[in-house]
């Protein structure tokens, strides 16, 4: 299982404070026109917008953008707050987790790499670091005089459950309280064939 187990803003026909403000625009047109309700009267702005078609009008796009707003913005400030309390950046994260994932036995390599999230090229270097800090160690494959197996060490696994307890408070705070259980339970279920599928290809 991953470790991190785990839109373009709706601007058509979107009311962002009832009563008050809406702001919509017309399909066929680059125009998006606000009312203002005062007391006594409305007052409608109109701004033209440019037409980009790098950017396509689609359903599939809104969603793309939204997976990369939504983690951009909270691993901007997750990432900070990992390396102030742990000590370590999320790639040292991500690799530790898909070794508690794979258990006692560790991961050559080339499965690390291949399951790593962050991280694909410079993996070796990466690991050397971790291993210089004594977090995990590299140990023969028996039978195979070239294989190496990266294997947690019991100081790895404790830095590990310590940071992971912070970084999931982090998560829910910055993330998690900002939708609702239902609108959690649709993104959960739309993307899960995402890390579902990545895990399996991983263990095949």
């Amino acid at each position: 299982m991953s470790p991190f187990d785990r839109t373009r803003a709706a601007w058509r026909a979107t009311v962002f404070r009832p009563d008050h403000v809406t702001t919509y625009s017309d399909v066929s047109t680059t125009v998006l026109r606000t009312v203002a309700t005062t007391g006594t009267c409305d007052v409608a702005y109109e701004t033209m917008t440019d037409e980009d078609a790098s950017r396509p009008d689609a359903l599939w796009n809104d969603a793309w953008r939204g997976v990369l707003f939504a983690t951009s913005r909270t691993l901007r400030i997750a990432e900070p707050d990992l390396i102030a309390k742990a000590g370590f950046p999320l790639t040292w994260l991500d690799v530790l987790a898909q070794l508690v994932d794979a258990g006692s036995d560790g991961l050559r390599m080339q499965e690390l790499e291949q399951r790593s999230l962050f991280t694909r090229s410079g993996l070796t270097r990466l690991v050397d670091r971790i291993e210089g800090a004594g977090l995990v160690r590299r140990e023969p494959v028996p039978g195979d005089r070239r294989g190496v197996q990266v294997v947690l060490t019991a100081e790895g696994r404790r830095r590990h459950d310590a940071a992971f307890a912070d970084h999931y408070t982090v998560i829910e705070r910055e993330f998690g309280r900002r939708l609702s259980e239902d609108q959690l339970r649709a993104v959960a279920d739309a993307l899960s064939t995402f890390w579902h599928d990545d895990a399996a290809a991983a263990d095949g």
